[in-house]
């Protein structure tokens, strides 16, 4: 069971028994009007939406571009923006999206073929993750409460605090050039704003704090952050991750 702390406020226009489900597994919620999103909630001081979507609606959204608004609405007034696809879909042997509907008229051995060709319906979740978007699977249909409420505890665990480290931190300087070499080093696992802005302080460029993660790891883990050091941990995980090759083998 989840901390009564954790709050969820739930989007007026969600079902009546939403709040009520969701306080089942220990949530605290709350119903109120909604600007983007469905449910949100505040991990780690940041705000994380969700979006709840039958399949039948969200290819209706699609069609109509109005999932695409809402996508942009919720990135815009959110740090994490994530859709929750209710219902179970598939690729079917026409190539076209069907989802699972038993008590629909026009399914057949409980699949409805929509109008929406598999490739085409993938090319659109892909915009909407290139927009900013991530998506939680709920393939048992009625069961979004307890996948809502899985996300909103896993994400509030302290191990994810991680995910305040890897936003754009704020940075106060005038010099564009400088706050791209924070956000750059802050995109590696375990390097929050204060390290990155540390390292930069110790080695002044970006370059130099690459090239000593790269080629001497030992002696970047003895840099001085404050009172304390980056630590080996944190200067192999940089090294690592600037020596992952990404190419496309041949």
């Amino acid at each position: 069971m989840a901390s009564s702390s954790l709050i969820v406020i739930v989007d007026e226009r969600e079902p009546v028994d939403a709040d009520s489900r969701l306080r089942e597994f220990g949530l605290e919620a709350h119903r109120a009007y909604l600007d983007a999103g469905d449910y949100a909630f505040y991990p780690h001081g940041l705000v994380v939406l969700i979006e709840r979507k039958t399949i039948s609606d969200l290819l209706g959204s699609l069609s109509s571009r109005r999932m695409v608004e809402q996508a942009r609405r919720m990135v815009s007034q959110a740090d994490r923006s994530f859709i929750l696809r209710e219902g179970e879909f598939r690729r079917l042997p026409s190539g076209h999206v069907g989802y699972w509907s038993p008590t629909d008229p026009r399914a057949r051995d409980n699949w409805v073929e929509s109008g929406w060709s598999w490739d085409s319906f993938t090319g659109m979740m892909i915009d909407l993750q290139l927009l900013g978007i991530d998506f939680i699977d709920c393939p048992v249909w009625g069961s979004y409460a307890a996948e809502i409420a899985r996300v909103v505890t896993n994400v509030s665990k302290d191990d994810h605090k991680w995910l305040r480290e890897r936003g754009r931190p704020e940075v106060s300087t005038i010099d564009s050039t400088y706050r791209d070499s924070v956000w750059s080093l802050c995109a590696h696992t375990g390097i929050g704003p204060e390290y990155a802005q540390g390292l930069l302080a110790e080695l002044g460029t970006e370059y130099n704090v690459v090239r000593k993660a790269v080629e001497e790891p030992d002696e970047l883990a003895k840099v001085k952050i404050g009172r304390a050091s980056l630590g080996t941990k944190r200067a192999n995980r940089l090294r690592d991750g600037l020596l992952q090759d990404w190419s496309t083998e041949k």
